[in-house]
């Protein structure tokens, strides 16, 4: 993400590997142009919260080697089981 003059503090936020996987995907699916599975412009307040996704998945992008490797598919399903057991909500809101 480019910083501007305003914004010289920096926040680190850490993922396993399967936070990461997953968390890439949804957002490489929310970006994908040729996709219908993009959250409806209502649920976003500001472009800025879209300008941060972005910049979030292109750094995931720089760090995940996963998403290049020929098992991909198998790589989502695991980490996704694994991560599951977190949250037993239909959606963010329960």
């Amino acid at each position: 993400m480019t910083e501007s003059p305003e914004t010289q503090d920096t926040v680190e936020i850490g993922l396993d590997a399967n936070e990461a996987v997953v968390l890439f995907e949804l957002l490489s699916r929310w970006c994908d142009p040729k996709t219908d599975a993009t959250p409806a412009g209502t649920c976003f307040q500001s472009t800025a919260e879209c300008a941060v996704l972005l910049g979030l998945l292109g750094h995931l992008e720089k760090q995940l080697a996963a998403p290049f490797k020929p098992d991909y598919r198998e790589i989502i399903a695991q980490a996704r089981q694994r991560l599951e057991p977190l949250w037993d909500g239909a959606t963010l809101n329960g």
